[in-house]
């Protein structure tokens, strides 16, 4: 179990790092954006929706079944690890306010609850 809660952890690391190195691409060294933001965004999306579902597949393999409220509850972990590291990294870079981050950023995160549901339903039904 312990083995499991580590990965879990780690993983949810990861469905914030990937989008945050991603998205430094997309900056000049002034901190401007490159791009639209309206692309920027969508891209930042894409790329947690991938890097979060390919993660989940992998725990997929060791959750025990059924998987659903485990899956729902790595979904919630995660939701909240990486409002975490926001509030410690990207607000202090960003020097946005808590409800313009919630607005633009924070509530695209529930996302990973609907992700992780369905793969935790999917699981279940194929097991």
């Amino acid at each position: 179990m312990k083995n499991i809660l580590v990965r879990v952890f780690s993983f949810g690391f990861l469905v914030w790092l990937v989008p945050f190195v991603v998205a430094m691409g997309f900056f000049s060294p002034e901190r401007k954006l490159l791009v639209d933001m309206f692309t920027f965004k969508t891209v930042m999306l894409l790329v947690g929706t991938a890097t979060g579902s390919y993660l989940l597949f992998l725990l997929s393999k060791r959750v025990p079944r059924p998987a659903f409220k485990t899956f729902l509850s790595i979904g919630a972990i995660w939701l909240v690890e990486n409002w975490i590291l926001d509030f410690v990294i990207l607000l202090p870079l960003s020097g946005m306010s808590l409800s313009d981050y919630f607005l633009q950023i924070g509530l695209r995160y529930v996302q990973i609850l609907f992700v992780s549901a369905a793969i935790g339903a999917s699981v279940d039904k194929h097991a």
